[in-house]
This record gives structure tokens, C-alpha cells and sequence, in this order.
């Protein structure tokens, strides 16, 4: 037993597959008790029926139509709001004056309940991909925008001063001291970001799309096909935990320093 908590502990690529396995498994079989004292099905199911009803999206084709609707409009919106992002993020933190400007405005965005305009955005854009990407733009850009300001100003000034004194150009100490310090508050802000994306994805779906995961959510919760919206959200949940780990990973490479 110690010496599988101390593989479990390792950084390593096997210890992080066996985590996500055991607490995969773990989950599986707490649901597997809950569902069995539940036993109005209308409110929770066991694994295998949502495993039933997975399966069936595939063989109607269902689940291959949602996902593109889904996937296409999210990952779309997401880089770009990422890109938006990292750009205002830069533009803060190098003008005091913009950043003392622009910075309650987006504070007071930010706190604005994005989600609760949906239905404003699809009466202006209406049905279908342009409103859920700007919903998800508009849902996902904060996270970006603030850890980018934020980790560009957490720059060690010992090692500005160090690259100032082999005078090097203000090009040069942003290319290599300022940006590479911040990227780790950057990745982080995308980590977050990548999870809001989701979260507006979905609603978008469920007020103006045709198709998605969020429409096949609501269509089977108008039903009450339990499973069905079960295996939508396991899906959902799926994405997010593989954008955590694939960012995760992009971090390590960009600055393995964090790592030692």
C-alpha cells in the first residue's frame, strides 16, 4: 500500500494516468451505491444505463452531429478568445494609464452575469454559431485578459535589471524574461478559461442552437431521459478534464523551470 501511494505521489506520466484511473474507478462505484438508494429513476441512474444511452447516441449518429456543432463553435471561440486575451492582457500591463482606465470597465464586464444576456445575444445574431461565439468569447476572455496583466507585473525585477545591465533591448527582455515569467499565470488563465468556454457553450446551446451537447441536455431533459442528459454531461466533463490536462502539459514544456 505505501509503495502504491508513493507511485501515486510521482510526477509522472503512469502515476497520472493510475490517479485519474482510481479516481475514475472510485466515482464509478460511489454512483453505483447512490443510484441503487435512489430509486426514482427520473433523478439518478445507474452507470451502465448511461452507458446504454452513450452508446445508443452513437449507432443513431446523434452524438457525432452534436459534437461537431459543439466542438467546432467552442474550440473556434476559445482561441480566439484566448488570442483576445493575451493581447489586451499585454496592453494593461504595459500602459499604467490604460490599465487605470480600462481596468474598472473590464472589473465591472467581468462581474456582469454573461450568461444571463444569452438571450440577447441570439435576438441579435440569432440562431446558430455567430451567437455562440460571441457568447463564449464574452464568457471566456476575462481569465486571459487578468492573468496575463497580472504575471506580466509579477516579473522578478532583479532579473529585468539583470538583462538591463547586457543591455538588452526592451524587445529582447520582453522575449526573454518578461513574457517567459508570465506564461505559467497565462496557461493558468487559459486553464480557467477552457472550463468557462464549456460552461457558455452549453448555455448557448440551451437557448439558440438546433444542435449541440446543450440542446441534446435540454431535449432529453424535456423528456426526462435521465441517462441521456447524464451522458451529455459526462462528455462535457470529459473535454474539460482533457483541456486541463493537455494545458497542463503545454505548461510544463513552456517553462519546465516551474517543474524543478
Amino acid at each position: 500500500m505505501r509503495r502504491l501511494y508513493e507511485f501515486l505521489e510521482q510526477d509522472t506520466r503512469a502515476a497520472g494516468f493510475a490517479r485519474v484511473a482510481l479516481s475514475t474507478v472510485l466515482v464509478l462505484l460511489i454512483w453505483q451505491v447512490v443510484s441503487m438508494l435512489v430509486t426514482n429513476r427520473l433523478l439518478l441512474v445507474p452507470p451502465a444505463e448511461v452507458a446504454v444511452a452513450l452508446a445508443g447516441e452513437v449507432e443513431q449518429g446523434a452524438m457525432w452531429t452534436n459534437a461537431v456543432a459543439t466542438v467546432t463553435a467552442v474550440v473556434t471561440s476559445f482561441m480566439v478568445s484566448v488570442a483576445i486575451g493575451v493581447a489586451v492582457g499585454l496592453a494593461l500591463a504595459s500602459s499604467r494609464m490604460l490599465s487605470l482606465t480600462g481596468g474598472p470597465v473590464l472589473s465591472a464586464l467581468n462581474s456582469v452575469p454573461i450568461i444571463a444576456l444569452a438571450p440577447l445575444f441570439i435576438a441579435w445574431l440569432g440562431l446558430g454559431f455567430a451567437s455562440k461565439f460571441v457568447l463564449v468569447i464574452m464568457v471566456a476572455v476575462f481569465p486571459v485578459v487578468v492573468t496575463t496583466e497580472a504575471g506580466l507585473r509579477a516579473t522578478d525585477k532583479q532579473l529585468v535589471e539583470a538583462a538591463r545591465s547586457f543591455n538588452a533591448t526592451p524587445l529582447q527582455i520582453f522575449s526573454t524574461v518578461t513574457f517567459p515569467y508570465a506564461l505559467p499565470f497565462i496557461v493558468s488563465g487559459i486553464r480557467v478559461a477552457w472550463a468557462r468556454a464549456l460552461v457558455g457553450i452549453v448555455v448557448a446551446e440551451f437557448f439558440g442552437s438546433f444542435a449541440g451537447f446543450g440542446f441534446a441536455i435540454l431535449s432529453a431533459s424535456q423528456t426526462f431521459d435521465t441517462a441521456r442528459v447524464l451522458g451529455y454531461v459526462i462528455v462535457l466533463g470529459a473535454m474539460g478534464l482533457a483541456g486541463s490536462v493537455l494545458f497542463a502539459a503545454l505548461e510544463r514544456h513552456l517553462a519546465p523551470w516551474r517543474q524543478e
